[in-house]
């Protein structure tokens, strides 16, 4: 199965666990589990970069961005993870659209309609965008026309996957 990962659950592949339910031993057990094809958005990296700024600004990490570099490097470079770009899938940009209008997150936006159009299960921690979703009938008709039975995976992805169709 194909798995879009959520930049969150990247970040420790580059030694930053910003979430709890998933750190570095977690995306390890993934990547040994040969059930899933593991991808990423390009727009991954430049959040992964921009938040790593931030987090180096407020003093929350002492990681210097000589290593978040060579992070990005090693994940660019792994035969683990193939990557999906943003800019190859232009032409739907009216449901794009329609994503950001419910959600403020323009990158979590493209990143979901990356996963719909590529993958089988989309995983992620953000459960506010999956609930709008839910409560969308323009988003929930174009994923039941594109792609019926995918799933999304949330939070430390030790349940499994779930119908995003009610």
């Amino acid at each position: 199965m194909k798995v879009l990962l959520d930049s969150t659950y990247l970040f420790p592949l580059i030694d930053i666990e910003i979430n709890e339910l998933w750190t570095k031993s977690y995306i390890s057990q993934l990547l040994e589990n040969e059930n899933y094809d593991l991808y990423y958005g390009d727009l991954s990296l430049f959040e992964i970069f921009t938040k790593s700024m931030r987090l180096i600004l407020q003093k929350k990490i002492s990681l210097s961005m000589d290593q978040i570099q060579k992070g990005i490097n090693t994940l660019v470079n792994s035969t683990k993870f193939q990557i999906i770009t943003w800019w190859e899938h232009l032409s739907e940009s009216e449901i794009i659209l329609e994503l950001r209008r419910i959600h403020s997150d323009s990158i979590d936006c493209e990143l979901f309609y990356l996963a719909v159009v590529n993958c089988d299960i989309f995983a992620t921690f953000d459960e506010t965008m999956i609930k709008k979703i839910k409560s969308n009938s323009i988003i929930l008709d174009w994923i039941d026309n594109v792609n019926p039975n995918f799933r999304i995976w949330k939070n430390d992805l030790q349940k499994r996957p779930e119908n995003i169709l009610i």
